[in-house]
């Protein structure tokens, strides 16, 4: 009698097994990576609140924009590829691009024109987008939140 064909089918079952639990996890590791950059993509949430208290105010100064196209979407938006340098406080100026969604009424964006952003200090590559910070509260204005009975 021989012991080596039911060895061997075991050894057969768990590599089976163990490359069945690798290929699942990997699996599983894409699809989050996949969720992730396509909630990165996403319209940006706006900054208020405590988000704002980690961003600055900049200036983005065009320097390239796509042609406008003859007719938008079924919104009447149109997408405008734009490029530029960012400059403001507490960085260096960053030469970036991105995507501006540009309202059917609305002027098509022109070289040399000043955007308004706001960006991460010192990560104005990385975390600009477009947009105003939200002014700051009056000074000598009080916490509008419930208050202890006296």
């Amino acid at each position: 009698m021989s012991i080596a064909p039911a060895e061997s089918d075991m050894t057969g079952r768990v590599l089976g097994m163990w490359t069945a639990v690798a290929f699942s996890l990997i699996l599983a590791v894409l699809v989050v990576v996949l969720v992730f950059q396509w909630q990165r993509g996403r319209s940006p949430r706006p900054l208020g609140g405590g988000r704002a208290g980690s961003f600055v105010q900049g200036t983005f100064t065009v320097t390239g924009v796509s042609d406008r196209p003859d007719h938008g979407d079924k919104k009447g938006e149109r997408f405008c590829t734009i490029s530029g340098t960012i400059n403001g406080p507490q960085t260096q100026p960053a030469e970036v691009y991105g995507t501006l969604v540009v309202g059917e009424n609305d002027p098509w964006p022109q070289i040399g024109a000043d955007l308004a952003v706001v960006y991460k200090p010192g990560k104005a590559s990385t975390s600009w987008q477009f947009g105003e910070l939200p002014p700051p509260p009056p000074i000598g204005a009080e916490d509008t939140g419930p208050r202890p009975p006296a």
